[in-house]
């Protein structure tokens, strides 16, 4: 089948750095993981919601800290998150006969045919 008559799904997880530690539970309020970058601590990835309490990602871990006193935090781990996506890749696979990641919080589809 031609490339142009393929259907791809683009699925974007905007909080999977976070969600990994959730998902173990014993967490239970806004949570964050932090990268140290240069001289700073950042925000890397947050839950929706630490999202909701006005936390983003890139921000400086004091500004978190005082916007959201109750903030969880763990280290961010670029290669745990990596094999989490491929893990939720290889789930997704149950659905496509194509599944491809797209680092460092996406997968993308072929669903053509699953409508």
């Amino acid at each position: 089948m031609p490339v142009a008559a393929r259907r791809m799904l683009a699925l974007w997880f905007p909080h999977l750095g976070a969600e990994r530690h959730l998902r173990r539970g014993g967490i239970d309020g806004p949570l964050a993981t932090v990268a140290e970058r240069g001289a700073a601590r950042r925000l890397a990835a947050v839950s929706a919601a630490a999202e909701a309490a006005g936390l983003r990602p890139g921000m400086a871990l004091a500004d978190a800290r005082a916007i959201c006193p109750g903030l969880h935090t763990r280290p961010a781990d670029p290669p745990a998150e990596a094999a989490f996506l491929a893990a939720l890749a290889r789930w997704a696979g149950r659905f496509s006969p194509f599944v491809g990641c797209d680092p460092p919080d996406g997968l993308v589809l072929d669903i053509t045919g699953v409508a």
